[in-house]
């Protein structure tokens, strides 16, 4: 393709032209870019090659590279934007193609375009998406994490760790979700030191209770089983939102990410495990911190996610951790363990607190003992609920929504009150009898 100038343009800051690469193996689609983009912009028809595209990209008065996915030249366009993403990761990428073309589209939200330009469209449409790209604000430098988990504004993120998969600890994540979601959205702050009355609620406040407030990151392993509490598919994937960070904004919030029935947003790996190579820590970092300015909590699922490089940002990002634990051996000694790998990281151990969960004050060492032999503030103690969340999910319900004082909801309130500043006093849990105590220090010390 001739790869002449089509359009005189406009100036940068630097005096240069503004220039749009577009990257296609079609002169119409050239030609119609130039004249919707005017006087705006020089529109550089190129071909969906990364090596002959190099010669552009170093060029001063670089504005956008555009790449055309439309058929039949989506998977070279894919494979383009990858190589675009993963090597000039400053450059502001657009995709274009036919609205039309279901798959084109696709390909170009998981390249993570920041805008599609539609060919069929309009060309203030196209000229509108671009003017909009060059006056976005550069994505700013990482700041510094906050040294304790804090409200931003009205914001706040928790982390749920677990040593191994098995401890519960995607239950508690989306049962704590939803019920910051129904909190937030309900404004129970208030209503909580009120009485409530029971009326039925008008068209505007149904509308508002179905806005997310609170957001569940499923990351945890088993993957995506978070997904199956909440009943949906989660066909938009935390990859995706990694990808398409520059356009996660309120909109793309309310139309892509799937929602639970509360209006809890959801955001789970992918079905494909091999895209998770693709996610950085520093790249989910970054989701969460961006998600911040869009949602007054989040929660995040890291339960039995093994890799320490990967909770490390994470942790830092949010300021703070919860740590799930049960009672058993095999529990304390995983989650010992991952302590030792994140202390090894660069984690103090003031930044994460313990969650004893499914305690049982029959069974096992007291609450304030695990804590102890872990060496970590004791925040809350979740009772031992199997059975009663076991019906629950056979129903396909969560027990919050059945069973709204069972003690386990109980204490999953009171942990929403707290992340959201209510203080809460925390219940003394019984103590076991001593024979039990004794035979779990033993089999400590045995290192069983």
């Amino acid at each position: 393709m001739d790869s002449s100038h089509l359009k005189a343009a406009q100036t940068d800051r630097s005096g240069g032209p503004v220039r749009v690469v577009l990257a296609t193996q079609s002169s119409v689609h050239a030609f119609w870019l130039a004249g919707a983009l005017g006087d705006d912009a020089e529109v550089v028809p190129a071909a969906l090659d990364l090596e002959q595209l190099g010669v552009y990209l170093s060029e001063s008065g670089l504005g956008v590279v555009m790449v055309d996915f439309s058929a039949p030249m989506t998977e070279a366009a894919a494979l383009l934007a990858a190589d675009l993403r993963n090597g000039w990761p400053g450059v502001v990428l657009m995709g274009a193609g036919s609205a039309g073309d279901a798959a084109s589209m696709l390909a170009a939200l998981h390249c993570g375009v920041t805008e599609f330009v539609n060919w069929d469209g309009s060309e203030v449409e196209a000229r509108t998406a671009f003017k909009r790209q060059l006056q976005a604000p550069v994505a700013p430098a990482a700041a510094p994490a906050p040294t304790a988990m804090t409200m931003d504004g009205t914001s706040v993120a928790v982390p749920l760790l677990g040593g191994r998969v098995g401890m519960g600890v995607t239950t508690l994540a989306v049962h704590l979700a939803v019920m910051l979601q129904e909190m937030q959205g309900h404004d129970v702050r208030g209503a909580g030191r009120r009485h409530h009355v029971a009326r039925k609620p008008g068209p505007s406040q149904q509308l508002h209770e179905k806005s997310a407030h609170a957001a569940l990151l499923d990351l945890g392993l088993p993957a995506r089983d978070g997904l199956l509490y909440l009943n949906i598919t989660g066909s938009y994937s935390f990859v995706d939102a990694v990808q398409n960070l520059r356009r996660l904004d309120a909109t793309l919030l309310d139309s892509a990410v799937e929602k639970h029935s509360t209006g809890t947003a959801a955001l789970a790996w992918p079905a494909d495990l091999g895209l998770l190579r693709e996610v950085s820590p520093t790249a989910a970092a970054n989701v969460i911190r961006t998600f911040k300015s869009l949602l007054k909590a989040q929660v995040i699922d890291l339960g039995g996610m093994p890799q320490a490089e990967f909770l490390v940002p994470v942790i830092r990002e949010c300021g703070q951790a919860w740590v799930v634990c049960d009672q058993s051996l095999g529990g304390i000694v995983s989650t010992a363990q991952m302590l030792r790998e994140l202390e090894s990281k660069g984690i103090e151990r003031s930044m994460l607190k313990l969650v004893l969960n499914r305690f049982n004050a029959q069974a096992g060492l007291p609450a304030k003992e695990v804590a102890q032999r872990l060496n970590l503030e004791l925040l809350h103690v979740v009772p031992d609920r199997g059975t009663a969340l076991l019906s629950a999910a056979s129903a396909g319900q969560l027990l919050s929504q059945i069973l709204r004082g069972d003690p386990y909801v109980t204490s999953v309130r009171s942990m929403a009150r707290a992340l959201l500043g209510e203080p809460v006093a925390m219940p003394a849990p019984a103590v076991p009898s001593p024979g039990i105590l004794s035979q779990w220090a033993k089999r400590l010390r045995r290192g069983e």
